[in-house]
């Protein structure tokens, strides 16, 4: 698939990255992916955590009312 990058006159090419080994394994992750994966979402459950906590501070400091 070929498409045209709006900022510049050159033709950018997308190419589709597979696993050889979770194809081989009859679709199922291996113990690396699951590990990888695991490890994005607990990343992402931490940000999302801590962007809450941010914003109940900032809710507490300028002191409106939670109801």
């Amino acid at each position: 698939m070929e498409t045209l990058n709006p900022f510049a006159a050159e033709v950018v090419k997308e190419t589709k990255v597979t696993d050889a080994p979770a194809e081989a394994g009859g679709g199922q992750p291996t113990a690396a992916e699951m590990s990888q994966l695991t490890f994005a979402k607990l990343r992402d459950l931490r940000i999302h955590t801590q962007e809450l906590r941010n914003r109940f501070a900032r809710l507490l400091n300028r002191g409106s009312p939670l109801e």
